[in-house]
């Protein structure tokens, strides 16, 4: 069982993987999906058919590299500094949800 596993990496080599990305995403883990081995047709169709479980739960897609997506469920906080401005204070840095 994955009760106690808190994020979950994946690399779905073809569209049928995204149900397992999708279960994942409903049992509200964190997960990482690396889209790199699947072409930009079968890497949209993935983000299209996990698009429904991230709505349901109310989770949040983040883009966090090349073809690299996390999903974070709704009940975490996470903190996204990859589009921050290095100018800015650290008091700047906002964390996203509550």
């Amino acid at each position: 069982m994955t009760d106690n596993i808190d994020i979950v990496f994946l690399k779905p080599t073809k569209f049928e993987d995204c149900v397992i990305c999708a279960n994942y995403i409903k049992e509200d883990k964190i997960v990482n999906m690396n889209l790199s081995q699947l072409d930009d047709n079968d890497s949209r169709r993935v983000l299209d058919y996990i698009a429904g479980a991230i709505f349901i739960t109310k989770a949040e897609i983040v883009n966090v590299g090349n073809k690299i997506f996390c999903s974070i469920p709704s009940n975490r906080n996470f903190l996204n500094e990859m589009n921050r401005d290095t100018s800015h204070d650290e008091e700047e840095v906002e964390i996203v949800r509550g």
